[in-house]
């Protein structure tokens, strides 16, 4: 009898957790705290001096801006998501020239309060100074976290991973790291549902 006690408070509890992973909640992007899901353009503008790549050949510091439309939210687990329709990186310093091959996609996952993860996928960039070009990527890459506000602060911090079959030798094999912040022009939060 004591047997069957323990399996049945073991049954409720498995049910317990079963139905707790079940609710997990969805991301998503609002306009206004405690609105609802929204899907608006997002544009946001470099903080600060610049954003900077930091490569094996040099450091990269260059003015930038990333535009793209929110176009899905998440379900349980699932990043909200959209396209990047404007990547821009210019007045690089040294002598450098950024050119955007690809603007990729970005992904934010609701981490606590009005804020998220963020991730980069597709994304492909060409760094050129004296006839050196280094090509860098990502894929799922993890690129730092989102503060929500009036304006949204995009805080970057991130290993980029480089293509050596696209780039100079000289580039390396080695990841660049990105760093920097990036102010929205309208207010942007992360939620739950």
């Amino acid at each position: 009898m004591k047997y069957f006690k323990i399996l049945g408070l073991l049954a409720v509890a498995a049910a317990a957790v079963m139905a707790f992973a079940g609710s997990a909640s969805a991301t998503i992007v609002q306009t206004t705290t405690n609105g609802a899901a929204a899907t608006p353009t997002i544009h946001a503008i470099h903080e600060g001096k610049h954003v900077t790549l930091d490569s094996p050949v040099g450091k990269i510091e260059c003015a930038s801006t990333v535009e793209g439309k929110v176009e899905s939210h998440g379900g349980a687990g699932v990043p909200a998501a959209g396209k990047i329709s404007k990547l821009e990186f210019a007045g690089c310093t040294e002598g450098w020239h950024v050119t955007v091959i690809a603007n990729g996609s970005l992904a934010v996952e609701w981490t606590s309060g009005y804020n998220g993860a963020l991730n980069s996928t597709g994304a492909e960039v060409s760094a050129t100074v004296g006839g050196i070009t280094c090509v860098y990527f990502t894929n799922n890459t993890p690129i730092g976290t989102v503060t929500g506000g009036n304006p949204a602060t995009l805080h970057i911090t991130a290993s980029i991973p480089i293509n050596a079959a696209k780039s100079s030798i000289f580039c390396g094999t080695q990841p660049a790291t990105w760093t920097g912040s990036y102010k929205t022009t309208s207010e942007l939060y992360v939620g739950k549902e």
